[in-house]
């Protein structure tokens, strides 16, 4: 919504920072002098104005009813505050000229005719782009409403979204509206946007990421749910950390999505040895908003997301988002005709924002949401080895009927009911001299619920499954020194705790089938039940700064120490029954990175970075092997992490195009990852030797005018073991006469890593004479075969895809309001491939199939 205007003229200043509170002129000045990073894709031209006005603290004199719908051209490049806004301009018709009080004029280039002057009006309104807003009146021509605003500069990021301790290493940004448009809801789709990334997901307690070929070191089929050992691709929504990747199942009213690569341990804490993925979502505003948008498409489709927000008093406002989906998934289950591999979710998220003046901002937040979903896999092959396939012997023998995918016959299905929320408050406080400190509050908890059938059509166990309780609290101080100086840096405190329990049962069934597909009569009637119990402490201090070497030369450098304290326990009855005790383990695990960035010329910025980081340790709470092998199994030694990257960006052509490369080499020591017991059957947590993963990265952005835009990135990624010699066997060896107790995987690849990912993406926009608002675009997303299992079984071979998806949409004004409209098509050619292979029993695999072609539409309005 813009801000609502009388007739008559009216001037909008936002209050500056606390400098210009000291000394105006000075910091005046000091908006227009310095040159910083902007990477603003083409949108709307009041927008960008904005959010340059926010970022700098200029003072800008616009007739927002002259831009009308006019978009900015894409503002990509170092410049200071007047040179960005004349990117910004360029091409659009309108001029930046010089205005009264130092103020900068945006006017149309056609000189017009000035009516006679009004009399002044005073008004008071808030908006987004700024803490304050206080409007005063001055005599203008009534053609010229004019707009004055006068940026209060932000602290950490700004318009640009930047931190400004961030390394320039390779990094991704989605905006929000992005989102929206190319109907990408959830993270897992998140990986048809950024290359690089992979998300395996079979439900929300079973989240796997990966990013260059490092992060989570799951990949096989247990039935069990071992939370003992986090992922090294951390999840952060607005600064908070979520202990697992589940905890962030939709990506409803998000200002924009980030991937950043490599280690980030130093900034982002220890379980960030493999990178980031970090969502911003959208903060209250003090201009009163609403939207809605109605989702509908095949095969049982809907979303619908409703937010809405605005002041409830001068200092306070609030935001409400909240948002239901549905949809049928790609399996049938024969025996029922229920449509599985779907589910349903309802969620709502919270938030109010208190600004006292510059000095202090505060956002709470809370959120709340619940889902059921029936993950099922299907039976993609079975193999005999040695002239013998023991899946379909064993299935005769037992009675089950054999269907391959996409078709099931299941005489029980999977249903897992998963609850979560919590509480977040993010404080701001701003000292003389540019000081800034931040602190940011968390509680979460997740519980989910699960109810697993055994896959088969005839009982063998059900009503199985972990049951996950998980509570984490964290505690981040961070203080942040003044910007514009030749060092700046970063200093910090964080607090991380978690409590989790598992409860698992596996209850067979009181017949003769299980005797028959097992092999053994003593599973009959048989319940064996696991507990497990996790507690994490990690207090984490450290320290980030950037030298400015002249003005071409940055020189960052940080350090970090993380002190942990993690105990559990593990409890096992009925079966190799086992009671581990009480265990605790005690660790201090460094991290540290050194980057040097040097701008060669106007345009042209190379960097290389070194990082060093090491991934909490972990405890087999939930399976494990220590009746045969000892209570020393039950420990996970911290994982390793070195990674290094060169790279250089480039700004072309006015900045309309825009170029990144890089080549990257990491290396990860006491890989953790699963293992398998053949003596019980389990599958347990292990340090599984060496790996390294290299490659090459390369991505541009081309905006010739504000009506194209194109994108294209691409990574090569080669990821093998280099000492990886006392592995489990994929079952292609273990079916065989005489297996090795273990296999030597070394030079092989590793598992979740295509080798190549690709995406690409165009997007033509345009406004007709009736003042509509159109746009059409198309994108595609490529990944080569990877491993789905870590013994790298051929049977689990994940081959390679490729999905095309288009959108089309338009939208105009309604009243006070806009509404909208849009197609879109996922998967448009209805390609058919599988998000997860595992290895199954007797030689079997099972998968997880993903998205089916959907086409759908979607409407909104919002004012």
């Amino acid at each position: 919504m813009r801000y609502p205007l009388h007739k008559h003229s009216l001037t909008l200043a936002v209050l500056a920072t606390l400098p210009a509170l000291f000394n105006p002129a000075c910091a005046h000045a000091q908006a227009y002098a310095d040159r910083q990073d902007y990477r603003l894709p083409a949108a709307p031209l009041e927008q960008t104005l904005l959010a340059i006005a926010a970022d700098t603290g200029v003072a800008l004199a616009y007739d927002p009813r002259l831009l009308g719908s006019a978009r900015s051209a894409p503002v990509v490049g170092r410049y200071n505050a007047t040179e960005a806004i004349a990117r910004a301009l360029d091409g659009s018709g309108f001029e930046l000229a010089s205005g009264g009080g130092g103020a900068l004029t945006i006017r149309r280039r056609a000189v017009q005719k000035p009516e006679a002057p009004a009399a002044p009006q005073f008004l008071k309104v808030s908006a987004p782009a700024a803490p304050a807003i206080v409007a005063a009146a001055a005599a203008q021509p009534a053609a010229m409403a004019t707009v004055t605003v006068s940026g209060a500069r932000q602290g950490r990021g700004g318009a640009t979204g930047e931190d400004p301790q961030r390394t320039p290493t390779s990094s991704y940004r989605i905006g929000g509206d992005e989102l929206d448009e190319q109907n990408v809801t959830t993270l897992e789709e998140l990986q048809q946007l950024v290359p690089g990334l992979n998300i395996q997901s079979t439900d929300p307690s079973d989240m796997q990421i990966t990013i260059r070929g490092v992060g989570d070191g799951g990949g096989q089929a247990s039935g069990d749910a071992n939370i003992g050992m986090p992922s090294s691709v951390a999840v952060y929504v607005d600064g908070v950390y979520l202990a697992r990747p589940g905890m962030l199942s939709s990506l409803g009213d998000i200002a924009q999505a980030e991937v950043l690569s490599g280690a980030q341990g130093t900034m982002f804490g220890a379980n960030a040895t493999g990178g980031i993925v970090n969502i911003t979502t959208k903060s209250p505003t003090f201009v009163p908003e609403a939207e809605i948008t109605v989702s509908a498409g095949q095969h049982g489709y809907q979303r619908v997301r409703g937010v809405a927000s605005g002041p409830l008093s001068e200092n306070w406002a609030g935001r409400l988002n909240v948002v239901r989906s549905a949809g049928d998934g790609a399996v049938t289950n024969l025996r029922t005709g229920n449509r599985l591999n779907g589910g349903s979710s309802n969620g709502l998220r919270g938030q109010l924002l208190y600004r006292g003046g510059e000095r202090f901002t505060l956002r709470l937040s809370t959120d709340y949401s619940n889902g059921n979903s029936e993950p099922t896999s299907v039976l993609v092959a079975t193999h005999a080895v040695n002239g013998r396939d023991g899946y379909l012997a064993h299935s005769a023998a037992a009675g089950h009927n054999v269907v391959f995918g996409p078709n099931v016959d299941l005489d029980d299905e999977n249903r897992i009911h998963v609850v979560q929320g919590g509480v977040a408050a993010l404080a701001e406080w701003q000292f003389g001299g540019g000081w800034q400190l931040r602190s940011v509050t968390s509680l979460r908890y997740f519980h989910s619920q699960p109810t697993m059938a055994d896959g088969l059509s005839v009982r063998v166990y059900a009503n199985t499954g972990t049951e996950v309780r998980d509570k984490t609290w964290s505690q981040e101080l961070r203080l942040d020194s003044p910007g514009g100086r030749s060092l700046a840096y970063a200093l910090g405190l964080t607090y991380l705790g978690q409590h989790a329990e598992t409860l698992a049962h596996t209850r067979y069934a009181d017949t003769s089938v299980p005797a028959l597909w097992l092999d053994s009569a003593a599973f009959r009637n048989l319940n064996i039940i696991r507990l497990g119990l996790l507690r994490d402490r990690m207090l984490s201090p450290f320290a980030q700064g950037t030298l400015r070497v002249g003005d071409s030369v940055d020189i960052t450098a940080g350090v970090r120490a993380n002190v942990q304290k993690k105990g559990g326990s593990f409890v096992r009855y009925n079966r190799v029954p086992f009671n581990s005790g009480y265990l605790e383990e005690n660790h201090t695990l460094p991290s540290g990175t050194l980057t040097a960035t040097w701008r060669t010329a106007p345009g042209w910025s190379a960097y290389a970075a070194a990082s060093y980081g090491e991934k909490s340790g972990g405890l087999n709470i939930s399976a494990g092997a220590a009746r045969q092998a000892g209570l020393d199994s039950l420990f996970i030694k911290p994982e390793k992490t070195r990674s290094g990257e060169i790279g250089v960006k480039a700004s072309l052509a006015g900045d309309r195009l825009a170029l990144k490369g890089n080549l990257f080499l990491t290396e990860v020591s006491d890989f953790q990852t699963q293992g398998y017991n053949p003596d019980d059957g389990q599958v347990y947590l292990l340090n599984a030797g060496t790996f390294i993963s290299r490659g090459a990265e390369a991505s541009a952005r081309w905006a010739p005018d504000r009506h194209w835009r194109v994108d294209a990135a691409a990574v090569w990624n080669d990821t093998y073991y280099t000492h990886y010699d006392n592995a489990r066997c994929p079952p292609e060896v273990t079916l065989a006469p005489n297996p090795p107790p273990s296999c030597n995987l070394t030079g092989s690849r590793v598992f979740n890593a295509p080798k190549l990912t690709a995406n690409a993406s165009v997007r033509y926009g345009w406004t007709s004479d009736s003042g509509l608002r159109s746009f059409v675009s198309a994108r595609y997303a490529y990944r080569s075969w990877m491993f789905g299992t870590v013994d790298t079984s051929q049977f689990t071979r994940v081959p390679g895809y490729g999905l095309a998806s288009f959108a089309a949409g338009t939208e105009g004004k309604l009243g006070e309001g806009e509404w909208s409209a849009s197609v879109w098509l996922n998967n448009a050619f209805d390609k058919t491939y599988y998000k997860r292979l595992v290895n199954g029993e007797y030689g079997s695999v099972a998968g997880w199939l993903g998205e089916r072609r959907t086409l759908g539409v979607s409407l909104g309005y919002r004012y």
